[in-house]
């Protein structure tokens, strides 16, 4: 690849991401040439705009697009005025398909998706999450859920059809995992772990639970995290203590979803309420 002081490319690999070699990049005059990998590819342009090539058919790929391309596809690709950046996850069809038989999906080698270049805001949000979870070493529930809700939507959105094995106890499935997440709020659980906790599928569970409950496991155990912040803040306890309680990273991470959650800082909150007259 050619480079220039203002390209650059990160790599690193995911073991939970379906073993996926993971890409940051951002390019101004490289230009792929026709070449197909052994492995799917699956990206997310996140700023400018280049134009993919595949079987004599050409996409302009622009910010909040997806490019999903199947193993030994030939494709090639270009750079509009500026150049492009993007996020990548290249894996292999068996990982593929294993992955989507532990979802509770048709198991399946293939994306086949119905076009190269699609759009997407739920997908994109959801591919954008997982490989910054991915990159950043963040909360494993919320990287598998991402995972989970963009491989399933993915595959039956916008490809073939790909059925959820049925399972007639849902709700009591989501209540168990209510209560799961409740007693624990620092695991460090998956999608996967929590499922087979309950005994369903991730799929059929993440489905479940945000019918039933209106938000993702790991959005519920957020929500549950700052209601026993808010408790331990008007006891009196300083942010970094409720950060440890509570099962935040650290009190950074704390800080930030406390405020996107209350609208203050904790510090802010827990001076307001424990004030005296």
């Amino acid at each position: 690849m050619r480079s220039s002081a203002s390209e650059h490319v990160k790599l690193w690999h995911a073991p939970d991401v379906m073993e996926a070699l993971m890409m940051k990049g951002r390019f101004v005059r490289h230009a792929y040439p026709p070449h197909a990998h052994d492995t799917h590819c699956l990206a997310l342009i996140t700023g400018g705009a280049l134009t993919v090539e595949s079987r004599g058919v050409g996409w302009r790929a622009v910010k909040g697009d997806i490019v999903c391309i199947d193993a030994d596809t030939p494709h090639a690709a270009r750079p509009s005025t500026g150049g492009w950046k993007m996020r990548v996850a290249h894996f292999a069809p068996a990982e593929l398909g294993d992955y989507t038989e532990r979802l509770g999906l048709t198991r399946r080698l293939t994306m086949a998706a119905r076009s190269t270049v699609f759009r997407d805001r739920e997908v994109a949000t959801s591919i954008y999450g997982v490989h910054w979870c991915s990159e950043h070493a963040g909360d494993p529930l919320k990287r598998s859920e991402h995972l989970a809700y963009a491989v399933a939507t993915l595959c039956t959105r916008h490809g073939a059809a790909a059925s959820a094995a049925g399972f007639g106890n849902e709700r009591q499935a989501v209540r168990a995992a209510r209560e799961f997440l409740l007693d624990d709020l620092s695991g460090a659980v998956t999608l996967e772990q929590l499922a087979q906790r309950v005994g369903t599928t991730p799929f059929i569970l993440l489905r479940a639970f945000r019918k039933d409950v209106g938000l993702t496991p790991h959005a519920f155990r957020q929500q549950a995290r700052i209601r026993r912040a808010v408790a331990r803040l008007r006891q009196g306890a300083s942010a970094a203590v409720v950060a440890a309680d509570t099962g935040f990273a650290d009190q950074a991470h704390f800080t930030r979803v406390f405020k996107q959650q209350i609208g203050a800082t904790p510090s802010a909150f827990r001076a307001a309420v424990c004030a005296h007259p």
